[in-house]
């Protein structure tokens, strides 16, 4: 009896790690596809990901800031969005200096508004916003869906990305018909098709 319920506990506990080592099979194999079909250089997005990383720890090492506002940064092609909220016009414009004063940044779009920062539940939320608006951009065959970054802060989708007018258009239209979306704000570098 004990060797029979040892196997089906086995079997029971195993059963989630399939789904684990397959997710990550199919996570490693779509990061590399993306990489492939991302429209940045390598030392672009390799500079992406050092100003993301710059401007996120000055914010977080900045006491004031990270006790009274709640504030990201994501860099695409070099250009910084910031997203969050801040108490006052001070921290606003104290988050937009440390954006610009990092190595690389091209330009920097300040989108973080005035008030009370949102709540774990509101940022939550926005979490699954990206990820629906993420997956339906996959699941359009006719959108290079690689060619955009997403980020949604209080329902509020922003798109960053190089792309086509026809193909940001496309985006923009996929990012406003998912639930839970007020507004979609695309900021995007238009390239020749």
């Amino acid at each position: 009896m004990k060797k029979q319920f040892l196997i089906f506990a086995l079997v029971v506990l195993s059963i989630p790690l399939q789904g684990c080592l397959a997710g990550a099979f199919v996570a490693g194999g779509a990061a590399t596809g993306g990489f492939v079909t991302d429209p940045r250089t390598f030392s672009t997005i390799k500079s992406d990901e050092e100003i993301n990383f710059n401007v996120n720890r000055k914010l977080a090492n900045d006491a004031v800031m990270a006790s009274q506002a709640h504030i990201s940064a994501v860099s695409y092609n070099e250009v910084v969005l910031l997203t969050g909220q801040a108490y006052d016009e001070k921290l606003r414009a104290r988050a937009e200096q440390y954006a610009k004063e990092t190595p690389n940044v091209k330009r920097v779009f300040n989108e973080i508004t005035l008030g009370i920062p949102t709540t774990a539940f509101r940022r939550a939320q926005d979490v699954g916003i990206t990820s629906a608006v993420k997956t339906k951009m996959f699941a359009a065959s006719d959108l290079k869906s690689n060619n955009f970054k997403i980020v949604t802060e209080d329902g509020v989708v922003f798109i960053l990305g190089i792309s086509t007018a026809k193909q940001a258009a496309l985006a923009v239209s996929i990012a406003r018909e998912s639930a839970g979306v007020k507004k979609v704000v695309r900021l995007i570098e238009y390239k020749e098709s």
